[in-house]
């Protein structure tokens, strides 16, 4: 800028202008790549969100399904353990089997010795003589 007292010629100012928007032209052309530099992160920002949002709905998606095949998979468990244990209860005790064992070895006619009514009566006798 031109000293304080000297005047200035109309090239003085002239190139005082030309100076001047030259300099604004340069911070103008800095800004404008910084605003693109800007919009590219924005724009490749705005892409990469997408995909994620993509990938994670296709994500639940899937989660969904195996809840769901997990839910009627258990489902089908809880049907099954309930039938086996209504079987469960009607299955013979070891008390059970047992006491048949010990009704089965007293009516076995091979081991058992059964009397007859005239082996009765002649024991009777036999007794009272």
């Amino acid at each position: 800028m031109a000293e304080k007292g000297k005047k200035l010629t109309v090239r003085d100012i002239l190139n005082e202008l030309v100076e001047r928007t030259n300099s604004n032209m340069k911070r103008l052309r800095v800004l404008e790549e910084n605003a693109d530099t800007i919009t590219s992160k924005l724009n490749t920002l705005e892409s990469d969100i997408f995909e994620h949002k993509k990938t994670a709905g296709d994500s639940f998606k899937k989660l969904e399904e195996r809840l769901s095949e997990l839910d009627d998979r258990i489902s089908r468990l809880e049907t099954t353990i309930k039938e086996i244990i209504e079987q469960l209860k009607r299955v013979a005790t070891t008390a059970k089997i047992k006491e048949l064992e010990e009704l089965i070895e007293i009516y076995n006619p091979l081991k058992s010795k059964f009397v007859t009514r005239e082996e009765v009566e002649r024991m009777i006798e036999e007794r009272m003589r």
